[in-house]
């Protein structure tokens, strides 16, 4: 799938895309008070850039991964905040360095 193609609500989506940002991992308090540790960076392909929220256990999947990395992304999960899209990466998530 492509990043033109993502709609808010779309799961176990699986995409190729390069790493343009990753930020610092960060607490979170969701909204029904559970803390959580979120990674947030973006992510592009040829066909646009995404934003990418990396959630709890999957956090370790990004060891070794830098800016500039093409990745593989599986079952991934889609929402959109203020009209942008998020790839959402949770616990049945998957990350994989492409060469």
């Amino acid at each position: 799938m492509k990043i033109r193609e993502l709609k808010p609500g779309m799961e176990n989506v699986d995409l190729v895309a390069k790493i343009v940002e990753l930020r610092e991992p960060r607490k979170v308090t969701t909204y029904n008070k559970i803390e959580r540790i979120i990674v947030e960076g973006t992510v592009e392909d040829e066909t646009g850039t995404a934003l990418i929220t990396v959630w709890d256990d999957v956090i370790k999947q990004l060891d070794g991964l830098s800016e500039g990395d093409f990745v593989k992304l599986s079952k991934c999960f889609i929402t959109s905040f203020k009209r942008v899209i998020h790839i959402n990466l949770g616990r049945d998530s998957k990350i994989l360095k492409r060469t």
